[in-house]
């Protein structure tokens, strides 16, 4: 971890976008936690328009992310960056003048676009600044731990606001950090190259740049095949802690307890990213790696299923071990396996498999409650066996040859030659 915190320190840009994602949960988390509660509260917003407002963000921010990653890789990561910041700060101005049922649809709305625009533009621009398989998977493990760091820390922080101010506070608190971010992130545009993703005639000397579409990416690197539905797999599996988890902590143990599940992810992620990031940089099979992520979380479903304190606690230790091990991973393999001026492209295309797997838990997770609000052990049972089979199928269908880049493979052929 030593020598990851070194590069960070001597590739210049890398510790603003590190620090910059913790900001930008820090900000986010001051209000998300709470926003439920003020519109419907505050605003006077109705329930059920609260709900559409928050599907609208789920889908804006998932669905959309192909096209922020589309737009990074034409038009350069640093403008949509820029652009998606710029959209969170509007968002929540407008969250705090909504007083209308569409103007809060339209505020959460804005809210997941910005993070579409800036989310697959910000990991292709940490990818463009560090190579070199170990330290992208090392460095993509840091930009988790800043993400987690500000999560923890930005509820605290709005809580404290709450008490201290008026409940508008957070948001224009929020709104300000990230216009206050557009000026450090605009100067990184000279740090970071963009090669525009547009056809260019082909010579001998020059090929055409590659075009930035999700089929042409399909064909030309092939395992992101499998690179998407890992991530599909691994949303399926994921957000079991924004639904299931809740329900049954609640079920089980009071709502004041689901807090307190939310801060122990939070930490554990801190701790173990710390702790592991370094050691699974050097682990170059990705499929056995990534199963084994699925296989920890999938022990973390059964004893979850258990309904005690201390199985929930453990529970939640298992699954962030597996959410450790997986998600860099996944970042690091679309940037080893696409070329950089795709890979905000394909970093969208990621998040659009963990919103289809999203998707498919929340459906199995609702038709699965017994009453309104509440989740058996079998379901837990019957989520553990699903996730220990998808281990074991993710591992056996990964492809076993890494497809490379065009940087990557002319290093081989020089180095070969």
């Amino acid at each position: 971890m030593r020598e990851t915190f070194a590069l960070v320190r001597k590739t210049p840009g890398c510790l603003l976008l590190l620090f910059g994602n913790f900001a930008i949960t820090f900000g986010s988390n001051l209000v998300l936690p709470y926003l439920a509660v003020y519109l419907t509260v505050e605003q006077g917003i109705s329930p059920w328009a609260v709900g559409a407002a928050f599907t609208a963000k789920l889908w804006a921010q998932q669905g959309l992310m192909v096209f922020g990653g589309s737009l990074a890789d034409r038009i350069g990561t640093v403008p949509t960056m820029c652009l998606g910041l710029l959209m969170r700060a509007l968002s929540y101005l407008l969250v705090v003048t909504a007083v209308s049922d569409a103007g809060a649809v339209l505020a959460c709305g804005l809210l997941g676009l910005g993070s579409a625009l800036y989310i697959p533009a910000g990991k292709a621009a940490l990818s463009r600044l560090i190579e070199g398989q170990a330290a992208t998977t090392a460095i993509f493990a840091l930009r988790s731990t800043a993400n987690n760091a500000g999560t923890a820390l930005g509820p605290l922080a709005g809580g404290l606001l709450l008490l201290l101010s008026t409940p508008s506070i957070g948001f224009l608190a929020a709104s300000a950090l990230f216009l206050a971010l557009l000026v450090p992130f605009w100067q990184l545009r000279h740090r970071i190259p963009h090669t525009p993703a547009r056809p260019a005639e082909d010579t001998a000397d020059t090929p055409a740049p590659a075009k930035p579409g999700m089929l042409q990416i399909l064909r030309t690197c092939p395992r992101m095949i499998w690179i998407i539905a890992t991530a599909v797999v691994f949303g399926f599996c994921y957000v079991q802690v924004e639904y299931a988890m809740p329900i049954t902590a609640a079920a089980e143990q009071g709502q004041a307890f689901v807090g307190v599940l939310y801060t122990v992810n939070a930490v554990a992620v801190v701790v173990l990213q710390l702790v592991l990031s370094a050691r699974l940089g050097r682990l170059t099979n990705a499929a056995a790696v990534i199963a084994a992520g699925l296989g920890t979380m999938a022990l973390g479903f059964g004893l979850f299923g258990q309904g005690s304190i201390t199985f929930l606690l453990l529970g939640v230790v298992l699954f962030t071990i597996g959410e450790v091990v997986i998600d860099p991973r996944l970042d690091s393999e679309v940037a080893h396996a696409v070329p950089a001026e795709q890979r905000a492209t394909a970093f969208g295309m990621v998040g659009l498999g963990m919103a289809l797997g999203g998707t498919l838990a929340n459906t199995a997770a609702s038709s699965s409650a017994i009453g309104p609000a509440q989740l058996g052990g079998r379901y837990w049972l019957l989520l553990l066996a699903a996730a220990a089979v998808l281990a074991l199928v993710t591992w056996a269908a990964a492809p076993r040859r890494r497809a490379t880049t065009a940087a990557a493979a002319e290093r081989e052929a020089v180095a070969g030659g």
